[in-house]
């Protein structure tokens, strides 16, 4: 993007009006416009049409043949010229060619199954993009808040020491001490306004509008295991790239079939009704109709036909191969969100604690110092302690909502469980 259309982008999104926005409502407009999802339905439409055309195989073939002729005959010894117009009709049912027709139907019916999986991963996919970039504007504007408090304590404590280093009360050095927390402090505001706007900009891009007033989502955890084996035994039936991977594997195991039936005879049954003739001079005899079952057994020199079925046995092997690697990846990836999941559930009874432990303590260094038994450095220290405390909650609690939104979209839950509007999470 050049830096005229971030600047005319950035524009927009500051001058558009800000209203309030769910994570159900940000997903139905990703669903609905997202190019990546636009190109799974078109896959699965594409696997809809060749099912229809191996269906096809199973039925007849309807033709019209038609012959215009000038030809020089030998009719009993004798030379003419003879002029031919026919017209058939004919109907052509293949009866048997090595079970082609109904493996190749197979096949495209498991790539129909590969595709529609293929599209709930697209959309899974699309859903943690979104819940992820939720998560971090909600996380960042949050954090912001949290900083600005912060600020403003040691804004009015830069106060309190000023007026007490004017009254001779402490020393210099500590109304410089509280000036650099206070500088150190901004800086951080500053680094995270930036990661703000950067995260808010791909929000925008994501959605197709600016981030809203945002609230903490919802995500229902209900159906899934809480045991890691349960879990593991859980995403190898759900997970759908591991399934279009297996259907993908189980198609290519129906061609090594469709290859090898080029090995087979083919037998065909013809049906065929003339319904114009027009011989000048007319021959002594002239076939009206036929009927005739047709052998045929074709077999090219060179084993191109013994190579396509090796291929095809390889395709299957590399397809399996992938759907085995898929899942290992899938099982491992779950192994580690389960962890962290489990973990930032764990700790965030006592992270909440924390937060009120060290409000306590600000709240008494402040009555202490104003009877000077405290020093500004325990003031300091004991504000940062209780921002770094809130902090840590925050983050703790943004950890829990994303390792949730990860476990449910390997298991292709994570778009029911945003749309479904039930709240479960807990922390």
């Amino acid at each position: 993007m050049s830096r005229l259309a971030a600047f005319i982008f950035s524009m927009l999104l500051v001058s558009l009006p800000v209203v309030a926005e769910t994570l159900p409502e940000a997903m139905r407009l990703v669903l609905q416009q997202h190019p990546e999802i636009r190109a799974g339905q078109a896959q699965l439409n594409i696997s809809n049409e060749r099912l229809l055309q191996a269906r096809s195989n199973f039925y007849p073939t309807l033709g019209l043949d038609g012959t215009a002729s000038d030809a020089r005959d030998i009719d009993q010894g004798n030379p003419r010229d003879r002029t031919t117009r026919r017209a058939d009709v004919f109907l052509r049912w293949n009866l048997f060619r090595g079970f082609a027709d109904r493996q190749g139907q197979r096949a495209a019916e498991h790539d129909q199954l590969a595709a529609d999986a293929g599209l709930l991963d697209a959309r899974e996919q699309v859903a943690l993009q979104l819940v992820q970039a939720y998560l971090d504007v909600l996380r960042l504007r949050r954090q912001l808040a949290l900083g600005e408090t912060y600020i403003s304590e040691h804004q009015r404590l830069s106060e309190t020491v000023k007026m007490r280093v004017k009254n001779g009360r402490v020393a210099a050095a500590d109304q410089e001490q509280v000036r650099a927390t206070l500088i150190q402090a901004r800086l951080q505001q500053s680094q995270i306004r930036a990661e703000l706007r950067s995260v808010e900009a791909f929000y925008g891009l994501l959605v197709g509008r600016p981030a809203g007033e945002l609230s903490e989502p919802t995500l229902d955890v209900a159906t899934v295991s809480q045991d890691l084996e349960g879990l593991l035994q859980q995403v190898q039936l759900a997970n759908p790239q591991v399934r279009s991977a297996l259907q993908t594997a189980a198609a290519r195991a129906e061609e090594v079939g469709v290859a090898a039936a080029a090995l087979s005879p083919s037998f065909d049954l013809e049906l065929r009704k003339r319904l114009l003739t027009e011989i000048d001079p007319i021959p002594q005899t002239d076939a009206r109709q036929s009927a005739q079952i047709q052998f045929s057994y074709q077999m090219p020199l060179g084993g191109a036909s013994f190579s396509r079925k090796r291929e095809a046995v390889q395709l299957k092997l590399q397809a399996q191969a992938t759907a085995d690697a898929k899942l290992l990846r899938v099982r491992g990836e779950i192994a580690q969100r389960w962890s962290t999941w489990q973990e930032a559930r764990a700790i965030a009874v006592e992270l909440a604690e924390r937060v009120e432990a060290s409000d306590r303590v600000v709240q008494a260094y402040d009555l202490q110092f104003a009877a000077a038994r405290r020093s500004t450095n325990d003031l300091i220290v004991a504000r940062a302690d209780r921002y770094r405390a809130a902090s840590d909650q925050l983050e703790n609690r943004i950890q829990q909502l994303s390792s949730s939104a990860q476990v449910l979209s390997l298991l292709g839950l994570l778009e029911s469980s945003v749309l479904g509007e039930k709240a479960v999470e807990q922390p």
